[in-house]
């Protein structure tokens, strides 16, 4: 009752008034008139109370309640035919058409665009990006030590000795017009140190191409090519072997996410290998041979200590040789 006063104009609705009346106790029934008899006449304050008894079988105390200044109204129920013409028109006609739209728009079809691209990722720092090299370069770290260990692993068995180096041209001159890319276990120790692995699949890229080179060079006619091609297959079989059960799938699928991400970033490989790697060869200091002289350069790759230069070998050793075997050539051809 008060909180109708303090925000008039307000209704204060009392659904089945006869039903509430039961079953409230005398106090409240005292507070109820007490309060509602405050309420000045001019008060902008509407009661509204509902029964489904007559006004005159209403208890007593309800009347009495809408004597002064009120109104009572009376609903008489509908007949059968006032129902069905009230009804006919709602569910026969009104709800069987379609509403009308204030906007004629609404009901064209929609345009189908196309999905909405990702946004792009927020810009690193240059201190986060410095900290994410460090994390991936921890991570590839043992990533290379793992792989040492299983090239290791590999070059010590005996049976993978023929694949430890590199094919000897002068042992078997038709190698490198049949196989177009050599590959071996010191190979991959080198590719290892210069940080070209990122994931343990491109090592195992490497040991297949070392195994379908031997099998490719080496067809099945004789035993001594059966046996190499038995021991590629080995190799081959035994590097999968370590990998899949000694490298955590996990690890794995970081260093995959690591190599995707660089990509992104277009760094390359080379930033944290070591730049001491591959070094120029030594020139000879010896004054008889020539930089531009191929023969010389091919024979004095580790050059020799220089003779007296009062002597006649005070051009080297290799040079020595070459002169030696053309005054030989010129004595036997007339």
């Amino acid at each position: 009752m008060r909180e109708a006063q303090r925000t008039a104009p307000s209704i204060i609705y009392i659904p089945h008034i006869h039903l509430w009346w039961e079953a409230v106790g005398a106090t409240l029934k005292a507070t109820f008139t007490t309060l509602l008899q405050n309420i000045s006449a001019f008060a902008p304050v509407l009661l509204l109370a509902t029964s489904d008894v007559c006004h005159e079988d209403l208890p007593k105390e309800i009347k009495e309640l809408f004597i002064n200044d009120y109104e009572v109204f009376k609903v008489r129920l509908p007949s059968k035919e006032e129902r069905r013409a009230f009804f006919e028109d709602l569910v026969l006609n009104q709800a069987t058409k379609r509403p009308v739209s204030k906007n004629n728009a609404a009901w064209r079809p929609l345009e189908v665009l196309p999905v909405a691209p990702p946004p792009k990722p927020r810009p690193l720092t240059e201190e986060e990006i410095r900290r994410l090299e460090e994390q991936e370069e921890d991570t590839l770290r043992e990533l290379r030590i793992f792989l040492r260990d299983v090239t290791h692993r590999l070059a010590v068995d005996r049976r993978f000795r023929a694949f430890t180096k590199p094919v000897d041209p002068e042992e078997v001159p038709d190698y490198d017009t049949v196989i177009k890319q050599p590959m071996d276990l010191s190979a991959v120790l080198s590719k290892i140190d210069l940080h070209q692995y990122l994931t343990a699949r491109d090592f195992l890229k490497d040991i297949d191409l070392i195994c379908s080179n031997a099998l490719e060079y080496n067809p099945d006619r004789d035993p001594g090519d059966r046996l190499i091609r038995h021991r590629a297959c080995a190799l081959r079989d035994t590097a999968y072997s370590i990998v899949r059960e000694e490298m955590d799938e996990d690890f794995e699928q970081q260093c995959e996410e690591i190599q995707e991400s660089r990509k992104e970033r277009g760094m390359g490989s080379s930033k944290y290998a070591p730049s001491y790697y591959h070094v120029m060869p030594k020139q000879s200091s010896v004054p008889g041979c020539k930089k531009t002289d191929p023969k010389c350069n091919e024979k004095t790759k580790m050059p020799a200590a220089p003779v007296d230069a009062s002597t006649p070998y005070s051009k080297g050793k290799a040079c020595f040789i070459q002169t030696f075997l053309e005054k030989v050539l010129k004595s036997l051809i007339p």
